[in-house]
């Protein structure tokens, strides 16, 4: 008597209701774009983004050849470090993220008909990546151990790294961390019309008045 006056959850009421009870690893998108497959990337010109320690004083570091790992792999090597580095009151840093939709089709399914529904997140790393970095008071041997539990989790080979590790640009490869640039004083060593113009601007008193507005 009364179903036609029931009102069935949407989509979005749902995910908004699961939303909180997902772990990190689950993008919070109000809705599930789609991706190509695509491959990992092979970085050729030399970038060397994302290969060294930022935050914490050791990391896992990929070695063999980039792939992709699903977020729930990637869960799991986490689990295990926080269980390990909980006592010791560390922090634990990731330095991925999963952004990348994986839609599967059905076996002895036909050709066409769109692509498939989704099914988990994923993330690529490319060779030389770092995942994880911890930071705090930790033994060194304890740090190790607990990244070495971590790696069985994860497909591929792995290094654990320090600060004075050297830069993995390859399988086979590394090379010394170079020094930072300041883009600052190579700006204003050898200006351009643009740059000049902003500094121009920014000593202008007119510029200092309504600043922060």
């Amino acid at each position: 008597m009364f179903s036609q006056f029931r009102t069935t959850p949407t989509f979005s009421s749902v995910f908004a209701s699961f939303r909180r009870f997902k772990h990190e690893y689950t993008p919070r998108f109000k809705e599930v774009k789609k991706a190509q497959k695509g491959r990992v990337s092979v970085r050729t010109g030399g970038s060397i983004k994302g290969n060294s320690l930022e935050f914490g004083k050791i990391g896992l570091r990929l070695k063999t050849e980039g792939m992709k790992m699903s977020a729930n792999q990637l869960k799991a090597a986490d689990k295990v470090l926080r269980r390990e580095i909980r006592p010791t009151k560390s922090q634990l840093f990731t330095r991925f993220v999963c952004d990348l939709a994986v839609c599967i089709k059905g076996n002895q399914t036909r050709m066409g008909k769109g692509k498939g529904a989704f099914d988990h997140w994923a993330a690529r790393v490319p060779t030389g990546k770092v995942l994880f970095e911890i930071d705090g008071p930790i033994h060194d041997k304890v740090a190790r151990e607990a990244l070495r539990k971590a790696a069985d989790k994860l497909p591929g080979l792995y290094e654990v790294i320090t600060p004075e590790t050297k830069v993995r640009v390859s399988m086979t490869h590394l090379i010394d961390k170079p020094e930072p640039v300041n883009y600052v004083e190579k700006f204003n060593a050898n200006p351009s019309k643009k740059w000049a113009a902003v500094q121009a601007f920014r000593n202008d008193p007119m510029y200092k008045l309504y600043r922060g507005r």
